[in-house]
């Protein structure tokens, strides 16, 4: 394979039998047997697989986990290996009952990685239907109500002259001043 052949595989559309949607979404990925089926055209392995457990914010149990990605092909003068990271993060409740939440997370950093490589291997695959990043979204700011000493520490920024902590305070807590 020249480079040019590489090049133009990498940029090729992921061939459509490869593809799968995502049941009850507009979403599409590539199964990881798929996706093993389309590196094979270009000899890969993984290495460094590293996984953390951790509880999130609402006690729920989840895994983080990266790994490299390694291709390798062979032109008429050189052999080219190029290497890619990938990772993963989720709840273990999201892909419950599967107990096999490790081999789950290598997979998704295999297909987080073989993205980075070009089109291809799932490189904006999703691009039509998820919003871009640049999209803001307004939110309604939902201020908490200020107990005695928050309004004790606002009342001394407001002595102090200390805008800070009073832009600080006004940005997380309701709090009613004479100038409203």
């Amino acid at each position: 394979m020249t480079e040019s052949q590489f090049k133009q595989l990498c940029q090729s559309e992921t061939p459509s039998n490869a593809i799968a949607s995502v049941e009850g979404t507009e979403a599409r990925h590539i199964p990881i047997g798929e996706l093993e089926n389309l590196l094979d055209e270009l000899y890969y392995s993984t290495s460094n697989f590293q996984y953390q457990m951790y509880k999130d914010g609402y006690a729920n149990l989840c895994v983080a986990a990266s790994l490299e990605l390694s291709i390798c092909y062979e032109t008429e003068e050189d052999y080219i290996e190029r290497t890619f990271v990938g990772a993963c993060n989720f709840p273990l409740s999201s892909i419950a009952p599967n107990q096999h939440f490790l081999a789950t997370a290598k997979s998704e950093c295999i297909k987080n990685a073989a993205s980075d490589i070009g089109k291809h291997f799932g490189r904006g695959i999703n691009d039509g239907i998820v919003p871009s990043a640049r999209m803001v979204v307004d939110k309604p700011q939902v201020k908490s109500r200020p107990d005695s000493k928050i309004m004790q520490q606002f009342t001394k920024a407001l002595q102090d002259g200390d805008e800070a902590t009073i832009n600080m305070l006004t940005n997380i807590y309701d709090i009613k001043t004479e100038k409203q």
